[in-house]
């Protein structure tokens, strides 16, 4: 019997974690894969980011994940300001002019749940100007306006016309080292290292997600899925710190990785539900009260029942 065919589209297809399934390393027990790369197409199975996934949740859109989440990142460092600006700690963005782009961008939502939960600041206090306006908070007690200004959250943010943006992606200012921005946390490997010694939370901002259409006609998918990227996981570890590391231009990157470890735990990457619990519960008690949901939502509404209760990590 030939396998089923299943249509992946991967937002991120060559970062570490999705590469030992695009390159053919692993597969998936039961299913061909084809790789889909027009997100506009029909696919099965993509890498949905947590923001997109809470507002589908609470429509009830015929999705369904599995507790496999390919991209985490803390996000104190992805908050950036303007050097002029006179920004010097969290409060001090309190009615000023934040760029962003969507109010419900998984990276604005954990980053605005930080500064409001571990800093104090008050959220309707800043002025946020958006990218994209059409995409409002469900509270209007928020402030967002569209950005009247022609250019890019970066380009504005040098020239001063924002004094911060939150963004998903390290800005090319940054990049550039242009003296004219830097990051609100200076030292921001050790506030994020606190941040999650006093938290422990490690921000979850894509989870592996399948149409439940697909699900009802291949009831095994859920579990096939959710072990090849277990697999694939492992072997991005393993290509990095194993005995002949693919990853060269870290010299001491074994070194790292047991550094992040003796931090955040043995297995700080864990695909499972039981072990994501604190972030979980921290995105949907954000989202809601940021109005990018109307209800929170329960933290372990997102998964498949049998891919939930699949054990290991």
């Amino acid at each position: 019997m030939s396998n089923q065919k299943l249509r992946i589209h991967f937002r991120e297809p060559t970062v570490d974690l999705n590469l030992p399934i695009t390159d053919g390393t692993v597969t998936i027990d039961g299913f061909d894969i084809e790789f889909e790369p027009d997100e506009n197409a029909e696919y099965d199975v993509w890498d949905n980011g947590f923001g997109a996934r809470v507002v589908e949740q609470s429509q009830n859109a015929p999705v369904i994940s599995v507790p496999a989440f390919t991209n985490r990142k803390f996000r104190l460092s992805y908050i950036y300001v303007n050097s002029a600006a006179g920004i010097e700690s969290p409060h001090d963005l309190e009615d000023r002019r934040v760029g962003i782009m969507t109010w419900n961008n998984t990276a604005g939502i954990w980053a605005r749940g930080a500064l409001q939960h571990r800093y104090g600041v008050d959220l309707t206090r800043v002025c946020w100007y958006s990218t994209h306006p059409q995409r409002k908070s469900l509270d209007p007690a928020f402030k967002i306006e569209p950005l009247s200004k022609a250019g890019t959250l970066d380009s504005l943010l040098v020239s001063g016309e924002l004094d911060a943006v939150i963004e998903p992606n390290v800005l090319p200012s940054i990049s550039k080292k242009d003296p004219r921005v830097r990051r609100l946390f200076r030292d921001y490997k050790s506030e994020e290292q606190t941040y999650f010694k006093e938290t422990g939370i490690f921000p979850i901002s894509h989870m592996i997600t399948l149409r439940r259409g697909f699900v009802d006609a291949h009831p095994e998918a859920p579990i096939a899925v959710l072990k090849a990227f277990r697999r694939a996981r492992d072997e991005a570890f393993d290509r990095l710190t194993g005995s002949d590391p693919a990853i060269l231009i870290l010299p001491w990157a074994s070194a790292q990785i047991e550094e992040t470890r003796a931090l955040m735990g043995e297995h700080y990457w864990p695909y499972s539900v039981v072990d994501n619990e604190a972030p979980l519960k921290a995105f949907t008690q954000y989202a809601h009260e940021q109005g990018v949901t109307p209800e929170q939502l329960p933290w372990d509404s997102f998964f498949h029942p049998d891919a939930a209760k699949l054990a290991g990590q």
